[in-house]
């Protein structure tokens, strides 16, 4: 288990690292304020005291990566428009070589964050 995000990306497997820093890159981009802190081993941009409250994540598997959130309702809608996309409840997973789904994957992200904003 990881104990910093540079730990978790360090033991990332390697095509999964450049997706982990272009995400992770993409939500300090989008809401600087937000902190990339660890939970359970991994790295998280939680957007109040309790996870539970909402949040956003990304992990590297050996043939996937994933973005994870609370929004369930949404992650369907972007499981639906990625193709060959996957994943359970609370997380969209693709491919490493769908390198198509980026665009996709990013708007779910900024829809996450835009939502958590506007519940202040």
């Amino acid at each position: 288990m990881a104990d910093s995000p540079e730990d978790y990306l360090a033991a990332a497997p390697e095509a999964g690292r450049p997706w982990l820093t272009e995400f992770w890159d993409h939500v300090r981009r989008r809401s600087p304020e937000l902190e990339l802190a660890m939970f359970r081993g991994v790295p998280m941009f939680k957007f109040e005291r309790s996870y539970q409250d909402g949040y956003v994540m990304f992990t590297a598997a050996k043939g996937r990566f994933s973005a994870h959130s609370l929004a369930f309702e949404l992650i369907e809608e972007t499981k639906a428009e990625i193709p060959g996309s996957f994943g359970g409840k609370g997380c969209v997973s693709v491919k490493y070589a769908n390198e198509e789904a980026k665009p996709a994957l990013k708007a779910y992200v900024d829809e996450v964050l835009r939502a958590a904003s506007t519940e202040d």
